[in-house]
């Protein structure tokens, strides 16, 4: 008996010491995240963010947990043909509404009507933090106690994990924490101690753990339908993953845990059908008009396939299968660009984690290769399935989130998006260092030249496992704050600079302005109405002309020689009755011009504009 409480007690001292360990990494993860945030959004009393769609999530987000409307009334819009907004808005007959997906505001509005705005730029890194503990809890289940612990070491120093943390009005942290959640609900439901027969459901005794394992399967469902509420498009790789998993556990899934799934899944997806049909006018429908087109397009085929298949058409299946290509690959499927973006924003940016995961691998195979477990096989079947649908399909498209196109930086979409790949190497990575043992020659006495490998203690190898872990947390931290020029070090001084300059703008126009520009509409947004564009474009022009008719008009952007003034005025501008001169030049940079109308006399809009 003595005997059982020992070992009882020194299990219960393992899960609380790397409990313990965990979640004192997972707050101090937070802590640090929250701090950045602080410092850069929030102290002195302007929240401006660094993109678009932070900007826009932000601001809906604050706008629904204080009124619990998705949209916002622009009047000057109707007068504009709708082009009074900030990238990332979309205005439909002058409402402005979210062109991103609706998860993120939902959700964080929803807390934030709860405990205050004052939450909002916080709730990602609290997201983040859960994630972290429940990662480790995942892959304890999959692999070890060892490998979860070091997986959470490496997942709360990742860069991109890290990166994406500090700018929370990003998705996809937040979607990745849902998914892990949402697997880690699920590898419980499969397991053999929660599953059940026939009999055993309609049995008068009760099992406790089998209506676990139903409560289990609901609760996966709904932070999967989070996770696509947040971000519907990463169903094309999260919806063959569920199958998969499903396909090698269908026994121990039953019939009724999937049912129960299914519906948790559309129970969290409710909320997201009901907003989008109040501003897309469908459920399935988003603010993206090409997802909207494509989802049309792959509908109306399927209903051609049904009508097809009553007539007995075999060429109706080729054209279904041509517009769901069409349509799932919208800008092409490009090998040697996925190719290249695959080595610049895996192998040269994090190397390390692919060489450590890849030996991961290797012994893995090399220690199961007779007989491999279940869960090691889906695991690796799942990395080769995720890793392949998401480098083709994201590597395929062309971003320039950076300026420069020809820079390749922690800041550009691939890196998020390729997150969930990161994620999956990680355990792998944390494996191959687990196997780490350090052995020493030893010489027989008495033979010449006999030798032998010898193990050192234990605690040899685990300090070497644990100067490995520390060296490559430091690294990823160093390459995360100044590892390229959007590092979160040059981040928090361009951020700071452009909230100084654009304050100064604001200072120099009046409320009821309006503002066109490139970059500067996250910056000087809500304070002032903003239009995004450039003085290149003679439609655009003559919208111009016609809103600083009703309202005070300025120009934002790139400072102008004398001469591109002179030729703005006599030439370009001309045409519609408009001049331009300046206000201020706000830096070495950058100057304010203030566009007036010259000339009452009629301008007719230009041939081809709409």
């Amino acid at each position: 008996m003595s005997r059982l409480n020992n070992r009882i007690l020194a299990l219960t001292k393992t899960w609380t010491w790397s409990g313990i360990i965990v979640l004192v990494l997972a707050f101090g993860f937070c802590l640090a995240t929250s701090y950045y945030n602080y410092e850069q959004l929030a102290s002195d009393g302007q929240i401006k963010w660094s993109s678009p769609d932070e900007t826009a999530n932000y601001f809906f987000t604050e706008n629904f947990s204080a009124t619990g409307s998705l949209s916002v009334f622009e009047p000057i819009n109707l007068s504009s043909h709708d082009l009074v907004h900030p990238r990332s808005f979309r205005s439909d007959w002058g409402w402005l509404k979210p062109i991103s997906f609706l998860g993120i505001i939902l959700i964080f509005g929803k807390i934030a009507a709860w405990l205050g705005a004052w939450i909002i730029p916080y709730l990602t890194p609290i997201f983040a933090a859960l994630g972290i503990i429940f990662f480790y809890g995942l892959v304890k289940r999959i692999f070890s106690e060892r490998v979860a612990l070091i997986s959470a070491f490496l997942m709360a120093t990742f860069p991109v994990y890290i990166y994406y943390t500090v700018r929370s009005m990003f998705h996809n942290v937040l979607f990745v924490v849902f998914v892990i959640i949402g697997f880690y609900f699920l590898a419980y439901f499969i397991d053999k101690k929660y599953s059940y027969q026939t009999r055993h459901f309609f049995s008068t005794k009760i099992n406790k753990n089998i209506y676990l394992g139903f409560l289990l399967a609901f609760l996966a469902g709904i932070f999967f339908g989070l996770a696509l509420m947040t971000r519907a498009s990463e169903l094309i790789w999260l919806g063959p993953l569920l199958f998969l998993v499903w396909v090698f556990n269908i026994r121990r899934a039953g019939w009724l845990k999937p049912i129960l799934f299914g519906l948790g899944l559309i129970l969290a997806l409710l909320p997201a059908f009901y907003y989008n049909q109040i501003l897309y006018s469908a459920p399935l429908y988003g603010g993206y008009g090409q997802m909207n087109q494509s989802l049309a397009d792959i509908s109306q085929a399927g209903k051609n396939l049904v009508i097809s298949r009553a007539a007995f058409s075999p060429s109706s299946y080729q054209k279904f299968f041509t517009t769901l290509t069409n349509n799932i690959f919208y800008f092409g499927f490009n090998l040697k660009l996925s190719v290249k973006i695959f080595y610049y924003y895996f192998w040269r940016m994090f190397g390390w984690l692919l060489f450590l995961g890849f030996w991961g691998i290797m012994m893995l195979i090399s220690d199961n290769f007779f007989h491999f477990k279940r869960r090691y096989l889906v695991y690796l079947l799942s990395l080769i399935l995720t890793s392949t649908i998401l480098i083709f399909y994201y590597g395929s498209w062309q971003f320039n989130d950076n300026p420069d196109p020809k820079s390749f930086t922690i800041g550009n979409s691939y890196t998020r998006y390729w997150l969930p790949i990161y994620l999956f190497f990680i355990p792998l990575a944390s494996l191959f260092i687990v196997k780490i043992k350090i052995s020493r020659t030893v010489i027989e006495p008495g033979e010449e030249g006999k030798y032998y490998w010898q193990r050192l203690p234990i605690y040899w190898s685990n300090a070497l496992q644990m100067v490995s872990v520390l060296i490559i947390a430091f690294s990823s931290i160093i390459f995360v704050m100044f590892g390229s020029e959007e590092g979160l070090a040059y981040l928090a001084t361009n951020n700071y600079a452009a909230k100084t300059s654009s304050a100064l703008v604001v200072e120099l126009t009046e409320p009821q302005a309006i503002i066109v520009t490139q970059y500067y509409d996250k910056f000087l947004f809500p304070e002032r109405k903003v239009l995004v564009g450039l003085l290149n474009d003679d439609n655009m022009n003559y919208y111009y002309a016609q809103l600083a008719k009703i309202s005070p008009l300025y120009y934002y952007n790139f400072s102008f020689a004398p001469k591109d003034i002179d030729y703005l005025n006599n030439t370009k501008l001309a045409k519609v009755n408009l001049g331009i001169s300046l206000v201020k030049k706000i830096d070495q940079t950058f100057s304010l011009y203030k566009l007036s109308v010259v000339s009452s006399s009629p301008v007719l809009l230009p041939t081809g504009s709409q």
